[in-house]
């Protein structure tokens, strides 16, 4: 997930066009392969990306930039596919709103629903018709996640301070929220939610695998871990005391944890057992256990690593500052952190049985933006904000906000190593350049998404006017 500051949106349109304006696409001439050349002669990696032309290559509310035309998908955060592959949800922050598309299992196209069927819209109160259906607790949406069977969605949504669920109809998409109370659990009373703790300002959402739980990362004060018992009807109960809630400071009667300072994104392990935190102002990656009455955390360097091991006795990490988005992997083994902050992805190992992360100090324990920080040398990673991994592990997906990237990376499963896909097939960029081919749709781009059938990824780019849906197809070596 996958929350910037929407401020830079603007800014870094201005910065880009400058660029552009400066001699960018003369720079993208001059590093276009030639035949013969070195680039020619490198073979077609797995995984590589090519983009849709036309409105099959992206998403934008508008249309611009040779882009299908959308209805409530200004300023998207992020992007979840139904396990059948059926369809995609999208969170759009400056909409208010979350948009249903249809997707294509074979090419990966979306196509939104037709009508009200469409979209959910944040109207608490506005009595006007409106095209999208009405849904409460949605102001300013940033993330999302489905069920493991895919019959509930659950919203992070960042204005209404609430996260906000959404039994779905897997024959049609639909989304219906929940009735009362249970539609929304909110940090402040009104809107007909339930009231919780740990929800401020939430920016992550998780289900564990065993589906018994969600767990919500609440940025601002007090920075923490919303822990809810999920139902076999996908409703939520959170608990009374420390088993509901883990915070930095210990504050609205939480349990205490140290590397929690703004909690960007939340995950969880396969096994369901440990639950994993991006630290965003720790410069950390937290370890949690779960458990019955609730979450706990091992003392010292086992319950969490920071950058150079940070103030609060964390293992010592590099490239961790700013945390921003994590993955791991199917079994378990490793976890990515992109660091926006660092400009680089950190590469963590895991302990299956006690959870704890550590990582090698030397240049294989992360991939840095031309090598920064004494890691692997890599493209496109300025401010990387959002990673995902490819269902069969063979790949790592990376996008910048700052530089408007998407970077593709090659994956060795067993040391964990990730090296930069060679060529043109490393990087696509907002208008070519920096020896990338051009990369419709991503303008500030902030998550990445695979299908689970893996043939195809999904870029959420939250630009307050270019922001739009990338859709690329991924194909095997």
């Amino acid at each position: 997930m996958r929350f910037a500051l929407h401020m830079r949106g603007s800014l870094a349109t201005l910065a880009v066009a400058l660029l552009v304006l400066l001699g960018l696409n003369s720079l993208a001439q001059a590093d276009r392969p030639r035949a013969g050349g070195v680039d020619a002669q490198v073979s077609a990696p797995s995984g590589r990306l090519v983009q849709p032309r036309g409105p099959a290559g992206c998403i934008h509310r508008t249309g611009i930039n040779r882009c299908a035309r959308g209805r409530s998908v200004t300023s998207p955060e992020d992007v979840v596919v139904s396990p059948d592959g059926r369809f995609a949800y999208v969170a759009s922050f400056g909409s208010h709103a979350i948009a249903i598309f249809a997707r294509n299992r074979r090419t990966g196209e979306l196509t939104q629903l037709p009508g009200r069927r469409g979209c959910l819209h944040h109207q608490p109160v506005d009595p006007r018709p409106h095209l999208c259906r009405r849904a409460r607790a949605l102001g300013g949406p940033a993330a999302l996640v489905l069920s493991p069977g895919g019959e509930t969605l659950y919203v992070a949504a960042a204005g209404s301070d609430a996260v906000s669920i959404f039994a779905r109809s897997r024959r049609t998409g639909a989304l219906t929220q929940l009735p009362g109370e249970a539609g929304c659990f909110g940090a402040r009373p009104g809107g007909g939610c339930a009231i919780a703790r740990g929800v401020n300002e939430p920016t992550s959402v998780a289900v564990s695998p065993d589906g018994e739980r969600v767990y919500v990362a609440g940025r601002r004060f007090p920075s923490a871990i919303a822990i809810f018992e999920r139902a076999g009807d996908g409703s939520l109960t959170q608990a009374a005391g420390p088993g509901g809630c883990v915070s930095h400071l210990g504050g609205s009667d939480c349990s205490t944890a140290r590397g929690l300072a703004s909690p960007e994104e939340v995950i969880v392990s396969p096994d369901s057992r440990d639950v994993l935190v991006a630290g965003n102002r720790s410069n950390a990656v937290v370890v949690l256990h779960a458990s019955a009455a609730g979450l706990t955390q091992d003392p010292g360097a086992a319950g969490c690593i920071a950058r150079g091991g940070g103030p609060e006795g964390c293992g010592v990490g590099k490239a961790l500052a700013g945390p921003s988005d994590l993955a791991i992997s199917r079994d378990g083994r490793f976890v990515y952190t992109a660091s926006s902050i660092a400009d680089a992805v950190a590469i963590l190992r895991r302990d299956t049985t006690t959870g704890v992360l550590t990582q090698r100090l030397d240049r294989r324990g992360c991939i840095g933006q031309s090598g920064s920080g004494g890691c692997t040398r890599g493209n496109g990673l300025d401010e990387v904000w959002g990673i995902a991994l490819s269902p069969d592990g063979l790949n790592l997906y990376a996008v910048s906000s700052r530089v408007n990237m998407l970077s593709a990376m090659a994956r060795n499963r067993a040391s964990g190593r990730l090296t930069q896909l060679p060529g043109r097939y490393a990087c696509f960029i907002r208008g070519g350049g920096f020896g990338c081919p051009e990369g419709r749709g991503l303008t500030v781009a902030v998550a990445v998404t695979v299908s689970r059938n893996g043939r195809n990824v999904y870029v959420a780019s939250e630009d307050t006017y270019l922001g739009s849906i990338a859709v690329f197809r991924r194909l095997a070596g």
